[in-house]
């Protein structure tokens, strides 16, 4: 028993130590490649406060970041700040990124144009051009044609 707890390396597995420095490193404070512990500070770390290139934990500083609080250029969170950010609340103000939102379309969506106008003449004009007689009203719309193609 000559070595004292905090004299061995610190890694997954081991007690933590107070303070850790290296690869993989275990401790209350932790500084490295991928650290982990409470604050964290390094390439890849993982604590409750981590600060960093990719972070993850509680409360993040780092380029790319998840964390219930995380500031960066791309991060993911409840509170977040950055250019790309995704969050409930955006700190810096800015509108938050809604995947929801966008307006997604098909290939073959957007291969057809829309067929219905708001005119009648207008949808009578594109009968003639595209070949068939009459219009039908589609809602508040016109569409050319007297019936839908097929629908015979």
């Amino acid at each position: 028993m000559s070595a004292s707890a905090d004299s061995g390396p610190a890694h997954c597995g081991s007690k933590p130590k107070r303070f850790a420095i290296g690869i993989a490193p275990l401790g209350t404070v932790s500084i490295g490649i991928v650290p982990m512990g409470v604050v964290c500070i390094g390439v890849v770390p993982m604590g409750v406060v981590s600060i960093g290139v990719v972070a993850m934990g509680v409360i993040n500083l780092s380029v790319v970041g998840m964390g219930l609080l995380a500031v960066g250029v791309n991060t993911m969170g409840i509170w977040t700040a950055g250019p790309v950010s995704m969050g409930l609340v955006q700190l810096d103000g800015s509108k938050s990124h809604d995947h929801q939102l966008h307006n997604h379309t098909t290939s073959a969506q957007k291969s057809e144009p829309s067929m219905a106008y708001p005119s009648r003449e207008q949808a009578e004009e594109e009968a003639k051009k595209i070949g068939c007689q009459g219009v039908h009203a589609m809602g508040d719309l016109w569409m050319p044609c007297e019936h839908h193609p097929g629908s015979h």
